[in-house]
């Protein structure tokens, strides 16, 4: 795991702060939704230079929009590369498949929204709170009995893998559910954090 340094003004003991170790991500919430299905959320994301980003994904009915406070982000969108600096923006439309890495050798300081905030923040700290636990791969992914029970938890409007097709991941990751469920594997761990896992 990563030892991040906490980012300049902001509280490490601030609740809507949380720390994902491993794959060197920072988030502070703020802006939170009072109703997730339709408004937004926003938050800032901090990112090492050594960052682990996300497979390539999809949001179903989400787009997302980056700001750039401050670094390079590289997006990938749809296989195509593009790299964003200090006050530049770019929206992700819902249903595109993506993802992004800090393409600087400083620390990225990323605004980000989300249209509509859905269970965004939820999913984000889940993984963090894996990752803290040591219970997500080198490279921040969950292994396959993870991936499985969140997709129970969260289903596939919020986020899935942009491949294998979204079919194969329905099968695959349905018939693991009940098997990740048996042996102890929540799909909430936040929620579940005083329950003793795997």
């Amino acid at each position: 795991m990563t030892v991040l340094a906490v980012p300049s003004g902001v509280n490490p003991e601030d609740s809507a702060y949380v720390e994902n170790p491993v794959t060197g991500e920072q988030f502070r919430f703020h802006s939170r939704p009072d109703e997730p299905a339709t408004d937004p959320l926003e938050f800032d994301v901090w990112a090492s230079p050594e960052m682990s980003p996300l497979a390539e994904h999809v949001h179903p009915k989400q787009d997302e929009t980056f700001t750039v406070s401050s670094g390079t982000v590289e997006v990938i969108r749809e296989g195509v590369k593009s790299r964003y600096r200090e006050g530049e923006a770019v929206t992700i439309e819902a249903a595109t498949p993506h993802t992004w890495t800090n393409a600087g050798d400083t620390r990225l300081h990323l605004r980000v929204r989300i249209q509509p905030g859905l269970q965004t923040e939820a999913f984000l700290r889940d993984l963090a709170t894996l990752a803290q636990r040591g219970e997500v791969k080198t490279d921040g992914a969950p292994p396959l009995l993870r991936v499985a029970a969140l997709y129970d938890a969260y289903g596939y409007d919020l986020l899935h893998l942009a491949s294998p097709p979204l079919r194969v991941q329905k099968v695959l990751f349905g018939a693991l559910a009940p098997v990740a469920s048996g042996l102890g594997y929540r799909a909430n761990p936040v929620e579940d954090a005083d329950t003793v896992r795997r």
